[in-house]
């Protein structure tokens, strides 16, 4: 297990280490080129990025495993572990985008129904959890919650479907490389 977390960490020190080293390159380029990639994220915010992101993930994951096969006895462990998940998952873009420039997607045209019904599932799935005590009601909000937020990662990702697929598969390969497989 120590090795495990060893090698995870050498990947996270190695994912850093690369965009630090193209930040620094982008940011010492003369002229438009460097204004044109003035928003490629900092190391910093790739970290904080897949910090929020693990963690969020990881509520969702004990929300499924622990509190879904208890949600008709206590929805609002589910509810509020599950959306607590929710959270940190459109947070890590913040981490990733900027607080202002993630405002300005999420509030932007095109994409302001989906914000709404996002925040509107998040606080609605607390709401009939905790006040209302429903279970079908916590079961509803909760899958249009999972819904939203797949469509929002799949939107926020460069490529939309495509590149989150060329990322995932980059990603296990790598994983698989580093564990000799």
């Amino acid at each position: 297990m120590c090795k495990l977390i060893l090698k995870l960490g050498h990947i996270v020190i190695l994912v850093i280490t690369l965009f630090s080293m193209v930040s620094k390159g982008v940011r010492d380029l003369p002229g438009n080129f460097q204004a044109s990639t003035s928003n490629v994220p900092s190391g910093k915010s790739f970290l904080y990025f897949g910090l929020f992101l693990a963690v969020g993930i990881f509520f969702i994951f004990i929300a499924f495993t622990m509190f879904l096969p208890v949600i008709v006895l206590v929805p609002q462990k589910f509810a509020i572990c599950f959306t607590i998940g929710c959270a940190l998952t459109v947070g890590s873009f913040f981490a990733l985008k900027g607080p202002k420039n993630q405002l300005a997607h999420m509030f932007s045209k095109e994409r302001l129904p989906l914000t709404l019904i996002s925040i509107g599932s998040m606080v609605g799935t607390v709401y009939v959890s905790m006040v209302l005590h429903s279970y079908i009601l916590s079961v509803l909000f909760s899958v249009l919650q999972v819904l939203a937020l797949a469509y929002y990662a799949i939107s926020c990702f460069p490529g939309g479907s495509f590149g989150l697929k060329f990322l995932s598969s980059s990603l296990i390969s790598t994983i698989l490389r580093c564990f000799g497989r």
